[in-house]
């Protein structure tokens, strides 16, 4: 099977939380306020993420920290 005919992964809420190790809660609280993009199934309200949608996230998320030594 080539790439193109792999079906794209699409991740349940408590899979998306996983991979960005947040609680379930955090996922809903960014895609009620627009920052994480989410696809929702059949008009109901159960979500599906892409893994890079979780990634793109988190990247815009990322707040440096300096780490001093000695």
């Amino acid at each position: 099977m080539s790439a193109a005919n792999v079906a794209p992964i699409w991740l349940p809420v408590e899979e998306a939380a996983e991979r960005a190790r947040v609680s379930k809660r955090t996922i809903y609280n960014e895609v009620k306020h627009a920052r994480l993009r989410a696809a929702r199934i059949g008009g109901r309200r159960e979500l599906r993420f892409r893994p890079d949608y979780i990634d793109s996230w988190l990247e815009q998320s990322v707040q440096p920290v300096e780490v001093r030594r000695g």
